[in-house]
């Protein structure tokens, strides 16, 4: 068996990055792997053997931290270092001064221990197929405040205030992530205005397998669950993936009563710079707070 070699990702390897993510099951379009390349077009590389690709990682810079993405190698070239030397890559091509992020699984967790990488939160996938019932009002696990008639679409308007207020709560700047994500799924972006002036929102984007819902920011639980279920209405009954974290178990609680069913656990997890504890500690609790991401391909 050859042994792959590290190179840029290019533009032409991107049939076969969605080839090796479709084999491993994984939810991506061809359409998230080109939008993933525009983001980072110097920090994604692929793992070439026998000419194809045969593993991916992506180094995004955020501004305020880094991000690895796509973190894959296929089956038959796991064990050899591999992925080892995707993570290299991708992470040297981050600032150095930065933190790293990333969302892991259980299976690759042990990697970025490794590297420096520790534990900085939990998250639960939840899944709710196209079978199941959209999530009725009436099943409630108590009674919230009725949020729904302020839910707004989001539209290309409202995008300003949408960023800016995310560059506080992501810790980085995703506007061009967020602008593609409402141009290309704008069912799924609503907005809810407070009278504090405060624009609670959220956005979703098409999957290969599912529609993802996230980020889904917001300042409490009702308005948290007043979002997510008037893009669930938007959305059709298509099968909905929401990746939310488990500090907010109201809101995880909420989306299992309404018939989503768990799939697996990620981990987000931060391996530091020098200069994040002292950034981290300077930094007041932001009014709005993230009950769902992205996605771990986009954070």
């Amino acid at each position: 068996m050859t042994n792959p070699v590290i190179r840029p990702l290019a533009i032409e390897d991107l049939d076969g990055a969605l080839a090796l993510s479709t084999t491993a099951g994984w939810n991506q379009r061809r359409d998230d792997w080109r939008m993933l390349l525009r983001l980072a077009p110097a920090g994604s590389f692929a793992a070439l053997a026998e000419e194809r690709i045969v593993g991916t990682a992506i180094g995004i810079d955020y501004g305020g931290f880094a991000w690895i993405a796509m973190m894959l190698v296929d089956p038959g070239y796991r064990g050899r270092g591999v992925g080892r030397c995707l993570l290299e890559a991708a992470m040297g091509a981050v600032p150095s001064d930065r933190p790293i992020r990333l969302d892991a699984t259980p299976l690759g967790r042990p990697l970025y221990q490794r590297y420096g990488f520790e534990d900085e939160a939990m998250l639960t996938r939840h899944v709710i197929s196209a079978a199941a019932p959209p999530p009725p009002r009436v099943r409630r696990l108590r009674e919230p405040r009725d949020e729904s008639s302020r839910v707004q679409r989001l539209t290309a308007a409202d995008l300003k205030i949408v960023t800016r207020q995310d560059n506080e709560v992501f810790g980085g700047n995703r506007d061009e992530v967020l602008e593609w994500v409402l141009n290309t799924t704008p069912q799924y972006g609503h907005i809810v205005r407070s009278d504090d002036g405060l624009a609670h929102y959220c956005l979703g984007r098409q999957g290969r397998l599912f529609d993802q819902i996230g980020p889904v920011v917001a300042g409490d639980d009702d308005i948290a669950q007043a979002l997510m279920n008037a893009a669930l209405t938007a959305g059709g009954g298509r099968p909905v993936v929401v990746d939310a974290f488990d500090s907010h178990s109201t809101f995880t609680a909420w989306l299992r009563a309404c018939g989503f069913q768990i799939q697996r656990p990620l981990f987000r997890m931060c391996r530091p710079s020098g200069q994040m504890a002292s950034s981290v500690a300077g930094r007041n609790r932001p009014a709005l707070v993230e009950f769902a991401i992205l996605g771990p391909e986009f954070a």
